[in-house]
């Protein structure tokens, strides 16, 4: 911030002159004393600690009225670029279908309406030091309207001619604008910040340490000496350990500044549209937009998790999230978002299988409300009610598997098999089994039942009754002899 304060100056007047340390005076041209209040000097300081108690001194940091006007003054007078980006040949369509891909909807784009929209690119240079030196340029750029960041794409970057402008962002908008570019930068650079100012702490108390442990031992030996020079040697110890350690301290001293070069306003192109993604369970409409410098539309926020979703999902709910916050059914193309599945159990596991199934496709079992896939549940053939695993049982007569309210113990027979009835020799089942065997032609007493699976059919001999077991289309499933009664 002190180095653009001084070269503001160095431009728009003279150079800065100290009257007492850390106090300076501007000295101000007529054309420029409007700008503050029409005083024909200022004496301002960069550190609150240099401002003397008599006061008369203004403060310029970050936030204070001296550098709001001089951000304004220096915006006003044209101390910056002005460049112009339009927007290319691509078309508005051609643009959100390369930058959007939902995975399971189309997208059909709506009105577009494309305006020219200020900017401010602020070019910060960043200098991290201990016992080595790293530098670095970063750049924001801001939109002057809503005070959001922008990502600075090549383009603003490239030479444009510039036209003169009586509408450049005002002191407020550009002060305001600052203020945004200082907080994402903080955010941006913190982490590397940290990382190297704990590397240079830990290189230090290394150092430390190795300098105290030695000394240590060094003035040790020195008072343990029988000679007389033993105290005066430990004293010259004890002078070159503080020497030594104040280098240490002073070599892997942390410092980081960070200087504002130059800020320039550029004016791109912006592109506002509506885009529908949409598939057969929901429809949901966005507001997107892009600039003329990265004509790329970024990525709308998982409304689950909150980050971008490069590949959006569209919840049959008509949430938009991303496809880790979204679950699928695995028989459909049915997907919900994690709320949808959390808060209102759109989707659920098979109780056996562990598939994930929509509520087309879960099956709950009628005596324990557990949710199957269609291959672990059982429909009983007698009453309908659909069990599942633990609650299925079968039948030791007719061998067919059933629910348990449906087998009673402790014979293990079904409700079919228990209300056999006399049936006659005429009947189409009986007829047309005794045509296929003569051994069951024989047979005159018949008893008969069934279910809406199958039907089971008991042949009565003297000693050995004939049981079968046939399915609705006629075929025998089980045969079987059992003891008659």
């Amino acid at each position: 911030m002190e180095a653009f304060v001084r070269r503001y100056f160095e431009r728009r007047s003279t150079p800065l002159s100290e009257e007492e340390p850390g106090v300076h005076r501007a000295m101000l041209p007529p054309a420029l004393q409007e700008a503050f209040d029409g005083a024909d000097s200022i004496r301002l300081a960069f550190s609150p600690e240099a401002i003397p108690s008599r006061g008369g001194v203004d403060l310029a940091v970050v936030g204070s009225y001296l550098l709001d006007r001089i951000l304004e003054d220096a915006t006003r007078t044209g101390w910056h670029t002005v460049a112009y980006l339009k927007s290319g040949q691509e078309s508005p369509a051609e643009v959100l279908g390369n930058s959007l891909r939902p995975k399971n909807a189309a997208i059909e784009i709506g009105a577009t309406n494309t305006e020219s929209v200020p900017h401010l690119l602020f070019n910060f240079k960043v200098r991290l030091t201990t016992d080595e030196r790293v530098e670095r340029v970063e750049s924001v750029l801001i939109d002057v309207r809503t005070g959001a960041e922008r990502r600075a794409a090549p383009a603003v970057f490239e030479e444009r001619p510039s036209l003169p402008r009586q509408d450049v962002p005002g002191g407020s908008e550009a002060s305001e604008a600052y203020r945004a570019a200082c907080r994402l930068l903080e955010g941006r650079i913190e982490r590397d910040v940290i990382g190297f100012r704990d590397q240079a702490e830990a290189l230090r108390k290394a150092e430390v340490d190795r300098i105290t442990k030695y000394f240590k031992e060094s003035i040790a030996e020195a008072l343990q000496s029988k000679s007389a020079g033993g105290v005066p040697e430990a004293r010259a110890l004890e002078f070159e350990r503080d020497r030594r350690m104040a280098e240490a301290e002073e070599k892997y001293r942390f410092v980081g500044d960070v200087e504002l070069c130059n800020v320039r306003t550029i004016d791109l192109d912006v592109t506002r549209a509506e885009a529908t993604l949409s598939h057969r369970g929901a429809r949901r409409t966005i507001a997107v937009e892009f600039d003329a410098a990265n004509r790329h539309v970024p990525p709308p926020p998982c409304e689950v998790c909150g980050a971008p979703a490069d590949a959006p999902v569209l919840c049959f709910s008509g949430h938009l999230v991303d496809s880790g916050c979204s679950q699928g059914c695995a028989l459909c193309d049915r997907v919900h978002c994690q709320t949808c599945v959390t808060a209102k159990g759109m989707i659920a596991p098979c109780g056996v299988c562990g598939r994930a199934l929509c509520i087309d496709h879960l099956e709950v079992c009628a005596l324990s409300q557990q949710g199957y896939c269609p291959d672990h549940i059982l429909a009983c053939a007698i009453c309908g009610r659909t069990v599942g695993p633990d609650y299925v049982a079968r039948c030791v007569s007719c061998e067919q598997t059933y629910c348990v309210a449906c087998v009673a113990p402790p014979m293990e027979r079904c409700a079919t098999c228990r209300n056999l009835e006399p049936a006659t020799t005429g009947d189409p089942a009986i007829v047309s089994l005794k045509r296929s065997d003569p051994v069951l032609a024989r047979i005159t007493r018949w008893r008969r039942a069934s279910n809406s699976r199958v039907t089971i059919l008991l042949g009565k001999g003297l000693v050995w009754n004939h049981l079968l077991v046939t399915d609705a289309r006629g075929a025998v499933v089980v045969r079987k002899k059992v003891l008659g009664r």
